[in-house]
């Protein structure tokens, strides 16, 4: 069942969820969706908004300033949830040493990636990102698609509130996390076959 803003069901405390896919997944999308159905404080991390806001930082777009950037989002994640926030970041960040640092480092930590077909992404691309082909992960620059995510999705399948559904559910299994968590990896077996549409 989703649960509201006001709804205590869930135990309140520090948390990232990582969602992760390629340009037009769908992620930003979710990340709004799953929002008010999580804890307060809660917080909103968006890839595209985090660049516009660390302009002076962000360089451009090679392999080198994607993972920097990549790790500095990693970064503010975990400064807000050693406060007991729950986070939600929503980026691409497709670097196998960011996922890496982000089970050893980040308190209940939930990594979601959004497998959502070439053709699907491209129908979606508001951004016109395909179109421009200049620095996209995916077509000019090689992904490292994460090797052991939490949930495994595919966005084309089905709704938005159904895929924030089968997330809530998750963390809820989850329970309340601790900083013994960070440095627990689950197998992606866990949830292989999940279906979801965002």
């Amino acid at each position: 069942m989703l649960k509201g803003a006001g709804d205590t069901a869930m135990q309140p405390g520090g948390r990232v969820i990582w969602i992760t896919g390629l340009s037009g997944a769908g992620k930003t999308t979710l990340a709004q969706a799953l929002l008010p159905h999580l804890p307060q404080p809660r917080l909103l991390l968006d890839g595209d908004a985090l660049r516009d806001a660390l302009c002076l930082l962000a360089g451009g777009y090679t392999r080198e300033d994607r993972l920097k950037l990549a790790l500095t989002y990693a970064r503010l994640a975990e400064l807000a949830s050693d406060q007991g926030v729950t986070v939600v970041c929503a980026t691409i960040s497709m670097f196998h040493e960011v996922h890496k640092w982000n089970r050893k480092n980040l308190s209940g930590y939930c990594e979601i990636y959004l497998d959502v077909p070439e053709h699907v992404r491209k129908q979606r691309d508001y951004k016109k990102v395909y179109l421009e082909r200049e620095a996209v992960v995916g077509e000019t620059l090689t992904p490292e698609l994460p090797l052991y995510p939490d949930l495994r999705l595919y966005p084309e399948h089905t709704t938005p509130e159904y895929c924030v559904s089968i997330i809530v559910e998750y963390i809820d299994k989850l329970g309340f996390p601790d900083n013994s968590a960070k440095n627990h990896i689950r197998e992606s077996s866990e949830i292989e076959g999940r279906k979801c549409h965002c």
